[in-house]
């Protein structure tokens, strides 16, 4: 009996995928990173790809990372402590992003569009490495933690809302695409509330689990629109993801992690990997690092000052290395720009090695302070004082602070 191909990668997929989590569990380094370095060691040790035909379901899987993100956010929560998250995620979002936006264009000549995505990417602070740390350390309960993580959500709705401007803008079509992209926002809009009438009619809602088919149709139908125009529609699947947290409980979110977390985002982010040139990325190595400390570098100016005004000098140095995180958004904007041909291998390859080398890095820094040598010492440095509490008191606290399982473990 002949070999089947697709079965003998089947197997190195899922083979790769759980040495990935045993790694990640022994070193407690981030397992989506981690994902990607195995990507790409594959493609360069073994040539290794994927089967033709999986780039649908890795854009679905990149869908689905950003549809949790907005799932397991609380409106209520973001709109109690607006002032002091927007005021340090959208500084740490703009300074980064015009600082690597002139490099870019200006210092390393990329081109106009090249240079607005990847400031834009590179700009990102990675939610699912600040939300983890903040699990792991004990923090994400109190008045900081919340703080960090609607800041890190806001830099992520600018983030996303700055790439979908500029493709649409910068897209030809754009009347076609202006009618898409309110097909997209109705779709946004409409499809949780149709999954709510179907799943309140179906007398076996367990069986037939029709609330998470209508969430996987409501996600293909955004990923067919985006592709019709080449825009991400990654704000509107995030605004997706809001609305449909206001009809789901718990059981439901605990399916889907473990569905998301077992198939889609591990086979997403090793495909990441896979698609690294990492001869190109040896080649360029001193671009590479001239990034990479621009980045960090416009990170920290950006978060610093803000953080030392409203959490003091102490608090302020870990916060601004914890945001200097990048992997989550920032990974999903270059996959689909590069799916959509708005961005190169090339860049592409550049970019994805600095979102992995600062994920790591900014984990590893953030070690080598004294109060996050264990949880018992980050909690004494940030439990909560007087001069956080009048914006924060009476929040409701955003559901994945409430949870046990990290939405990205």
């Amino acid at each position: 009996m002949a070999l089947n191909t697709f079965d003998l990668d089947l197997v190195v997929v899922l083979g790769t995928v759980v040495a990935t989590a045993v790694v990640a569990r022994w070193t407690q380094l981030p397992i989506t990173a981690l994902e990607i370095v195995a990507g790409i060691a594959l493609v360069s040790l073994f040539r290794f790809t994927l089967p033709t035909g999986t780039d649908s379901l890795l854009t679905f899987g990149s869908l689905l990372i950003v549809f949790l993100a907005g799932l397991e956010t609380n409106l209520g929560f973001l709109r109690t402590n607006f002032r002091r998250a927007f005021v340090l995620g959208f500084g740490g979002f703009l300074v980064p992003f015009a600082g690597l936006y002139v490099l870019l264009y200006y210092g390393i000549h990329a081109p106009l569009l090249v240079s607005v995505i990847g400031a834009t990417a590179l700009a990102d602070t990675s939610i699912s490495i600040v939300y983890t740390t903040l699990q792991q350390y004990d923090l994400a309960n109190l008045p900081f933690g919340r703080l960090v993580l609607a800041a890190t959500l806001s830099v992520n709705l600018v983030e996303d809302f700055t790439v979908t401007t500029t493709t649409f803008l910068t897209t030809p079509g754009l009347l076609f695409n202006l009618g898409i992209l309110g097909a997209l926002a109705a779709a946004a809009i409409l499809l949780p509330y149709l999954s709510k009438a179907v799943a309140r009619q179906s007398p076996s809602a367990l069986f037939t689990n029709i609330s998470a088919r209508s969430l996987f149709f409501s996600l293909a139908v955004l990923a067919l629109l985006s592709a019709l125009v080449g825009v991400p529609g990654i704000l509107f699947v995030f605004l997706l993801g809001l609305l449909f947290s206001q009809f789901v409980g718990e059981e439901f979110l605990r399916n889907i992690r473990q569905i998301s977390f077992a198939i889609f985002i591990p086979l997403y982010f090793l495909a990441v990997g896979l698609k690294v040139d990492i001869g190109f990325v040896a080649a360029n190595i001193v671009v590479l690092l001239v990034i990479i400390a621009a980045a960090s570098a416009l990170k920290f100016a950006a978060v610093f000052p803000t953080a030392r005004k409203f959490m003091g000098r102490e608090r302020a140095g870990p916060v601004a290395v914890l945001m200097n995180t990048r992997l989550t958004s920032a990974t999903v904007i270059l996959t689909l720009t590069l799916a959509l041909g708005i961005i190169s291998d090339q860049w592409y390859s550049l970019f994805i090695s600095v979102v992995v080398v600062l994920a790591f890095g900014s984990v590893g820094v953030l070690r080598m302070f004294p109060a996050f040598r264990s949880p018992e010492r980050a909690r004494e440095l940030f439990t909560s004082d007087p001069a956080m509490e009048p914006d924060l008191t009476g929040a409701a606290a955003p559901r994945p602070l409430q949870t046990s399982p990290p939405i990205f473990p």
